[in-house]
């Protein structure tokens, strides 16, 4: 388990994870990082640098578990064209998502069909801890 982060100060915390087609580990999930007890999602975003290019799909999720689909699903992300993508909240299992404990979050890519050789994103996780004293 990582070290939750929060600040002293009232404000937004975020988490942000820089993750490649090649990033070791990735088809099983890489850590993003640790939220803590009673900490609320405001917002998922996701930018894909370098458009992903696996021959059949390219998937990239987020989540609780390390090909967890609660922060970012595979439908919210069209991961073989380079932009900015911030799941709308119908699709966006992550807004609102509260936390009982501190909790680790992940990033993972899959692709099937032939390999990519290329593909790069930066996912960024924005919550709000408890801090108000409850």
């Amino acid at each position: 388990m990582g070290i939750a982060r929060q600040l002293e100060t009232q404000q937004t915390h975020y988490l942000r994870k820089d993750v490649a087609y090649d990033t070791v580990g990735i088809a099983s999930g890489v850590l993003i990082g640790t939220v803590p007890k009673g900490s609320k999602v405001t917002g998922v975003h996701v930018y894909i640098d370098t458009a992903f290019n696996a021959a059949t799909t390219n998937v990239l999720t987020a989540g609780t578990t390390g090909t967890g689909t609660n922060l970012i699903a595979a439908s919210d992300v069209t991961e073989g064209t380079a932009g900015y993508y911030a799941p709308a909240d119908g699709t966006n299992q992550a807004r609102g998502l509260a936390f009982a404990a501190d909790t680790d979050l992940f990033v993972s890519y899959t692709q099937t069909g032939a390999a990519a050789t290329a593909g790069a994103a930066t996912v960024i996780v924005e919550y709000v801890p408890q801090s108000n004293g409850g």
